[in-house]
């Protein structure tokens, strides 16, 4: 008999984690997977294994994981390491889940879900970002947390906390940051400017971020206001041509971090239609949810980065609040105490998103790095180009689904994940329509590759 969980969460960071807790502890049976070996999620990957030196290295926030990850542990739920979702759809009963788990499919079946698996970097298509040596910042962090890996000597590009966190880090690790490329334009600072306000409700934040920066100014090779990124290099990177102010620079190099902030995945909630919306400060697409995470599908909810990026401490608070109102949904009677905690958290929710309005706009993407052009590479798994993408849009095709079709771009292992943004934008730009109007790239499963024997050997639980 296929055993039906009340309530199941796919990913296991600071959201899935605390959702876990408040949900379990209420009385809901609750199974969590996540494709990750340990939980934690991105920002506490390895926190429970981290050496000391790694832990020094990656400072005091990384270390906050550690309460939250012990709780998770000791909860009474059902927890699923190295499982790797690849489809989601309706079932009688609520949702089933199908995920690889030790080289075969097996399917669980839940009344509510949860989505909480996080974001992954903005793809940042300049030229030559395909090329062997070419990384993206975040990758360079696993690294250094899973493995305690660092390059000898690196430059970093881009823009965003995340690219001054790892300079940061990498400094403190010993590594030579040959230059550090911020691609922030000038006119992000009068832009965010109106939101300086928003951000001294989190002082704590505001400051080391203001500090990060200006560290890196004074202790690595720093431009400022880079634009026209190109990589050098055929079997391997050379060097980092780009400009300053009309005035063109190469620095030379073998690896190069790029990082242009981070966006929230969608996949798994457009697998089950849940309604999206184009957010103009954040330059990405989000599932529109309501309190408590709420998706347009009964029964969906979406918290933490996978809804709207927001970092670790608000993402375990969504992820709490989205557990409370899920276990309201199981109680005939909610206590005064319970009704309070729920309307402080949901306020204190409000309050971080607000803050978090600074950071969207100081760090939105330069307008040349959204519309790459020429020969650049736009979808790596396919080789398409930027100009054969525009060329496409300027014919008459009605959207990045159509275009798909015609060009193979989207249609990779990844499954637009690399792409679809940059597809979106060279459409809107070639047809002169707003980003609101070019729809996503749409999913389909799977979410990640499978093969026949595996899907053979499906099972139910």
């Amino acid at each position: 008999m296929t055993q039906i969980y009340d309530y199941l969460m796919v990913g296991a960071g600071p959201a899935g984690m605390a959702a876990a807790i408040e949900a379990s502890h209420a009385g809901l049976k609750v199974l969590v997977l996540d494709q990750a070996a340990t939980a934690g999620g991105q920002i506490y990957r390895n926190v429970s294994h981290a050496s000391a030196a790694q832990q020094q290295v990656l400072g005091p926030d990384y270390g906050l994981g550690k309460p939250l990850l012990k709780a998770f542990m000791a909860a009474p739920c059902d927890y699923q390491p190295l499982a790797q979702v690849w489809n989601i759809e309706p079932h009688a009963q609520g949702f089933t889940v199908a995920a690889l788990i030790d080289g075969r499919s097996v399917s669980f079946v839940a009344s509510d879900l949860l989505i909480v698996n996080g974001a992954m970097e903005r793809p940042m298509a300049v030229a030559g970002w395909e090329k062997p040596g070419v990384m993206t910042a975040g990758a360079g962090q696993i690294l250094l947390k899973a493995s305690a890996l660092l390059p000898k000597q690196v430059v970093l590009a881009g823009s965003g906390p995340l690219l001054l966190l790892l300079a940061h880090q990498y400094r403190a690790a010993g590594v030579t940051i040959t230059a550090l490329l911020d691609t922030t334009p000038r006119s992000n600072y009068w832009r965010a400017m109106p939101w300086l306000l928003a951000g001294l409700s989190m002082p704590k934040q505001l400051f080391k971020g203001v500090w990060l920066s200006l560290v890196q100014r004074i202790r690595v090779p720093y431009f400022s206001n880079v634009t026209d990124i190109n990589i050098v290099g055929n079997a391997e990177v050379k060097a980092v041509r780009f400009m300053v102010a009309g005035k063109e620079y190469e620095v030379p190099t073998n690896l190069v971090l790029l990082h242009q902030g981070i966006v929230a995945q969608t996949q798994m909630a457009q697998t089950l239609a849940c309604k999206q919306e184009w957010s103009d400060a954040k330059q990405c697409w989000q599932t529109q949810v309501a309190e408590a995470g709420q998706t347009s599908v009964p029964g969906v909810q979406v918290a933490g980065d996978a809804g709207a990026i927001g970092g670790a401490q608000l993402a375990q608070l969504e992820g709490r609040l989205a557990a409370m109102a899920r276990v309201k949904q199981s109680c005939t009677h909610s206590s005064w105490a319970r009704k309070m905690a729920y309307l402080a958290l949901s306020w204190r929710i409000r309050q971080l998103h607000w803050a978090r309005g600074l950071v969207d706009r100081l760090y939105q993407p330069a307008p040349w790095l959204s519309t790459p052009t020429g020969t650049t590479v736009v979808c790596r798994c396919e080789q398409i180009s930027a100009a054969e993408i525009t060329d496409i849009a300027k014919a008459g095709c009605a959207g990045v689904n159509q275009l798909k079709a015609f060009s193979r771009a989207g249609m990779g292992p990844c499954q637009g994940r690399q792409c679809g943004l940059n597809l979106g934008y060279l459409v809107a730009q070639a047809q002169g329509r707003p980003m609101a109007q070019v729809e996503p790239l749409s999913v389909r499963p799977p979410l990640s590759p499978i093969n026949l024997g595996q899907l053979a050997q499906a099972i139910d639980l």
